[in-house]
């Protein structure tokens, strides 16, 4: 038999000095959002001491990972323009879990950009009566499909050969 116990933390009442001086760098995206000695702390005076204390991590890319965790997490107490002004845009791009969420969020208006332009076509060419179709193109999020659509639709005479096109392109 396992036996478990837990202790619940309210962060905003843990004091951040002491999370550094114990250098638990595992809860340094949450330094803002933690107390500090004074309740007088201005914003500014939070962000540069949670900075100071991330900007000593060895690591480049934990470092980098953290400072983006934590621009994130301040961001929801703080001005982000204060956030981004003391962090830095630089810092946060570096990160690779950063790099990976601008990836996919490329990769997603890629799709909606070709997604658009497949519907625009439909209707300057079929006119309300590609209504269904361009819903459906609405629904394809593959590059692939939405390539291979791109490459063959305008090519089409009529809505039947541009479903066709659709189809092929989806299976």
């Amino acid at each position: 038999m396992l036996e478990y116990g837990y202790l619940v933390v309210r962060v905003w009442e843990e004091r951040r000095q002491r999370v550094i001086a114990a250098r638990l760098i595992g809860l340094y995206p949450l330094l803002p959002l933690m107390r500090g000695e004074t309740s007088e702390e201005s914003p500014e005076q939070v962000l540069s001491e949670s900075i100071s204390a991330v900007q000593e991590i060895e690591d480049e890319s934990l470092r980098q990972d953290i400072l983006a965790a934590m621009a994130i997490l301040a961001g929801g107490r703080y001005p982000p323009q204060l956030v981004m002004s003391m962090i830095g845009r630089e810092m946060v791009m570096e990160s690779a879990v950063f790099q990976e969420w601008v990836k996919d969020a490329e990769a997603v208006a890629e799709a909606r950009g070709k997604q658009e332009a497949i519907s625009k076509f439909l209707n300057a060419r079929f006119g309300d009566i590609s209504r269904e179709l361009q819903a459906r193109i609405k629904r394809i999020s593959t590059l692939d499909a939405l390539d291979k659509i791109i490459d063959k639709i305008y090519t089409t005479d009529s809505l039947k050969d541009a479903a066709d096109v659709v189809d092929d392109a989806t299976i």
